[in-house]
C-alpha cells in the first residue's frame, strides 16, 4: 500500500507540474492558447488515466481500466491537435473525434459490459497506435524544416518508443496463447514498471514540446532584435551590421558595393492630412514594392522613420543606378485606398558606391546622405548618383 501511494504521488506531482506548465505557457509566455489549452487536456487525461489504476476505492478495477483507457485516447488526440495548431497543420478533428468518443463509448458501454476487459485494452492501444503513428508521421517534416533533423527524429522516436509499447500491449492481449515474459512478473512488479514507464515518456513528451516552444521563441525575439516590427524589414541596427561587413570585404578583398538611401517624398503631409494609420500603410506598401523588387542578393532596411537603406553588393554606377530607378518606377505604381480616395506615392533616392579601399563607411553614408538631400532639393522623385564625387540626376 505504501509503494502505491508513492506511485500516485509521483504521478500527481508529474502531471501537476507539466498541467501547469501548459497553463502558464498559454495565459503568459505567449504560446498558441489553443495548442496549450490542448496539451493543458493531454497532460491531465494522461495523469488521471495512470492514477485511476492505484485507486481501488474507486469502482471495480474492470471499470477502472475502462475508463484509463478511454482517458489515455483521449489524452493522444489532444496531443495531436494541439501539435497541429502548433504547427498550423490541416486539422483532423472528425477523426480525433470519431476516435476518442468511440474508443469511450465501447469501453464504457461494450466492454465494460459483457466483461470484454481484454479486449478493451486491445481496442484502446490500438486506437493509440494510430493516433500517435499519424502524429509522427505528420510532424516530422514541418519540425524539421522549421527547426532541424534532430529535433524532428527525437520528436518521432518517443512517439514510435509509445507506439512500440502500446503495440505490444495490444500483441500481447491478442495472443493468449503465446506465454510472454513479462506475464510472469508479480502486479506489483509489473504495475511499477507501466507506471514509471508511462510517467517518464511524459515527461519526455513535455521536454520535447517545451524544447519546440522555447526554440520558436528564441527564433522569434532573434527575428525581432533584427527586423522593424511594421514593416517587417530588416532595422537600422541589421543594416549597419551588414553594411560593416561588405565594408570589410572591400577593404580586404576589393568588392565593390553601392548604398541606396530612400526617402517617401511628402510624407509629413500624408501624417498631418490623413493621420498616423495612413502613414503606416504607405510605409508598409513602399517597404513590400522595395523587397519585392529589389534582387535577391540586396538588403532593404527601414533606416528611421520614412527612410529606407538598400545595400547592392558588387554594383557599381550604372548597374546601380538603373536599379535605383526600377525601384523609383515600382513605387510611383503604388496606389493605396484611403476612404474616399488613393494615396499616390513617390521616393527620392541619393546612391553612393563603393569602389575603392580607403574612404571610410561613415562618410560613404554621408555621400549616400547628401545625393539624397540633392534629390528632394531638385524637386523629389528622382535619382541622384554620388559615386565619384559628381553628381548626377535622372528626372522622373
Amino acid at each position: 500500500m505504501e509503494a502505491r501511494h508513492l506511485l500516485l504521488a509521483f504521478i500527481l506531482l508529474t502531471h501537476c507540474l507539466t498541467t501547469t506548465m501548459w497553463w502558464v505557457a498559454g495565459s503568459w509566455l505567449g504560446l498558441s492558447r489553443k495548442a496549450a489549452r490542448h496539451w493543458l487536456l493531454a497532460s491531465l487525461a494522461n495523469g488521471v488515466a495512470l492514477a485511476l489504476p492505484l485507486l481501488p476505492e474507486f469502482g471495480s478495477e474492470t471499470i477502472r481500466i475502462a475508463l484509463a483507457g478511454s482517458l489515455v485516447v483521449l489524452g493522444a488526440t489532444s496531443l495531436r491537435r494541439g501539435l497541429q495548431f502548433f504547427l498550423k497543420l490541416r486539422l483532423t478533428d472528425v477523426m480525433h473525434t470519431v476516435v476518442a468518443v468511440g474508443i469511450a463509448v465501447i469501453n464504457v458501454t461494450v466492454c465494460l459490459r459483457l466483461g470484454w476487459h481484454t479486449a478493451g485494452v486491445v481496442i484502446s492501444s490500438l486506437a493509440l497506435c494510430l493516433v500517435l503513428g499519424r502524429t509522427a508521421r505528420e510532424t516530422f517534416k514541418p519540425l524539421r524544416t522549421e527547426f532541424n533533423v534532430v529535433t524532428a527524429w527525437m520528436h518521432s522516436g518517443m512517439l514510435t518508443v509509445a507506439v512500440t509499447a502500446f503495440a505490444m500491449v495490444a500483441l500481447t492481449g491478442m495472443t493468449p496463447s503465446i506465454h510472454w515474459p513479462w506475464l510472469d512478473w508479480s502486479s506489483a512488479v509489473s504495475e511499477f514498471i507501466f507506471v514509471f514507464a508511462s510517467v517518464s515518456m511524459s515527461i519526455l513528451a513535455s521536454f520535447v514540446l517545451g524544447y519546440i516552444v522555447v526554440m520558436r521563441l528564441v527564433r522569434r525575439l532573434e527575428h525581432l532584435s533584427h527586423h522593424d516590427a511594421l514593416t517587417g524589414l530588416l532595422n537600422r541596427r541589421a543594416i549597419e551590421y551588414l553594411l560593416d561587413r561588405e565594408d570589410q570585404r572591400l577593404q580586404r578583398f576589393g568588392d565593390p558595393y553601392t548604398v541606396l538611401l530612400v526617402d517617401i517624398d511628402h510624407f509629413k503631409r500624408i501624417n498631418d492630412r490623413l493621420g498616423h494609420a495612413a502613414g503606416d500603410a504607405v510605409l508598409c506598401a513602399v517597404s513590400r514594392t522595395l523587397q519585392a523588387k529589389a534582387r535577391e542578393v540586396d538588403r532593404v532596411a527601414r533606416y528611421g522613420g520614412e527612410e529606407f537603406c538598400i545595400l547592392l553588393p558588387h554594383t557599381l554606377h550604372d548597374g546601380a543606378v538603373q536599379a535605383a530607378e526600377r525601384l523609383r518606377e515600382a513605387v510611383c505604381q503604388i496606389n493605396i485606398p484611403w476612404g474616399d480616395e488613393h494615396i499616390a506615392v513617390s521616393i527620392s533616392t541619393g546612391l553612393a558606391c563603393a569602389a575603392e579601399p580607403g574612404e571610410t563607411l561613415q562618410a560613404l553614408l554621408k555621400r549616400a546622405d547628401e545625393a539624397l538631400y540633392q534629390a528632394k532639393a531638385e524637386g523629389r522623385n528622382r535619382v541622384v548618383l554620388a559615386a565619384d564625387r559628381v553628381n548626377r540626376s535622372r528626372q522622373a
